[in-house]
């Protein structure tokens, strides 16, 4: 039976994470042990290794390497150190036979770092995709390259990792696992009565679903980049549920205006972390939504909800018809925000999602407890383009 660490360090991967730990965790055939730290640790980003906990995960380990005041990029260059030090004592004791990640942050650079060292065997979800606008795409093939069996959401994530090198037997396509459970959660936020109360709205009261987080190669600075997005919210009529940046460089002072711009307007909820099955309600019953989240990408398709995309963060990704992207200028974003409350818009969406498949968790969970040869995983060869064949 293959042992096999699942590592979750934000909410971002968790998301994705959730249905296959759970998967994983049902399964005879696999010994399943979770490791979580990072921003989950942190009041600031809401506390969320209570609500792992209440998913029913069993906590193995706890890397607490992020600091609550962190924030500059060489703060988080020593987080990076501090996580890189405390996964090789963690994946030391754990000596697992798998360790595997899912996505693009800095933070699970510093876990495959530590297992590489250790020689124990990658499993990474999500390569091949692209995010021309974020730091997160340079991190995102540095993961593909240290890792060794690549599950990735789309068939031209798969071409883009054959084409870096990869063999081909490596490369598994199996869909985005963070939609697997999103129909029924999204039937059950429709029934649910409860939610606006959640969220801290009066029963049916119309808002709109805000995240915005850091973006690493925009020309403007995050003060210009925070104080555009603020100045597209005052422009908003109905309430506005806003959600806390991910732990990048200057989220702590997009959190500090977020806090302010809260405060001075009663309209606005501003939420450090709303839990997944929360946040899908919410993303089911908000009438658009507007920032650059990758939610905004993978699952908000599935729902017929109208995006306004801001900036180069997710550009080049893959997308349904539900997606306006603007620059982050203010004119583009109202333009774009007048387009996403047409209702000849919403009626316009078809809910196709590209990122679906009916048998992604099976596909990944295989994988997992698939009988691979170890020499033979960690003996990656290099498929030269340049080579005659």
């Amino acid at each position: 039976m293959p042992r096999v660490c699942c590592v979750t360090l934000s909410r971002s991967d968790y998301a994705s994470l959730r249905p296959v730990a759970l998967a994983a965790l049902a399964d005879p055939a696999i010994d399943l042990r979770l490791i979580a730290g990072g921003s989950h640790a942190l009041a600031r980003y809401g506390n969320t290794l209570e609500q792992i906990r209440q998913d029913g995960l069993p906590l193995h380990a706890v890397a607490r390497f992020l600091r609550a005041t962190d924030d500059s990029p060489s703060e988080l260059a020593a987080a990076y150190a501090r996580a890189v030090t405390q996964f090789a004592r963690i994946l030391g004791r754990q000596q697992p036979d798998y360790v595997f990640v899912i996505g693009d942050r800095w933070e699970m650079l510093a876990v495959v770092s530590a297992a590489s060292m250790l020689q124990i065997p990658i499993v990474h979800h999500s390569g091949g995709d692209i995010t021309q606008g974020s730091a997160d795409n340079q991190t995102r093939y540095a993961l593909s390259a240290l890792s060794h069996l690549h599950l990735v959401a789309l068939p031209e994530h798969r071409e883009r990792l054959l084409r870096m090198g990869e063999q081909d037997w490596r490369v598994i396509t199996t869909g985005e696992p963070a939609l697997t459970a999103l129909t029924a959660l999204a039937d059950q936020a429709r029934l649910r009565p409860d939610i606006h109360g959640r969220l801290g709205l009066t029963p049916g009261e119309p808002f709109v679903l805000a995240t915005f987080h850091p973006t690493s190669f925009d020309a403007a600075p995050p003060e210009r980049q925070v104080e555009v997005f603020l100045q597209a919210l005052d422009g908003i009529r109905s309430a506005i549920v806003l959600t806390a940046p991910n732990p990048d460089p200057a989220s702590a002072l997009f959190l500090a205006r977020y806090r302010a711009y809260a405060d001075a307007h009663p309209r606005v909820r501003l939420h450090h972390s709303l839990g997944t099955q929360h946040y899908y309600a919410a993303m089911a019953q908000a009438q658009y939504m507007i920032g650059n989240s990758s939610s905004g990408i993978w699952e908000s398709a599935s729902l017929r909800l109208p995006v306004v995309d801001i900036g180069p963060r997710q550009q080049g990704r893959v997308h349904g018809n539900n997606v306006l992207h603007c620059a982050l200028e203010p004119q583009a974003i109202a333009a774009a925000i007048a387009r996403a409350t047409d209702p000849a818009l919403r009626a316009s969406l078809d809910g196709k999602n590209p990122y679906v498949r009916p048998d992604t968790l099976a596909l990944i969970v295989d994988s997992l407890k698939h009988p691979w040869d170890r020499a033979r995983l960690l003996a990656k060869r290099f498929v030269d383009p340049l080579a005659r064949h």
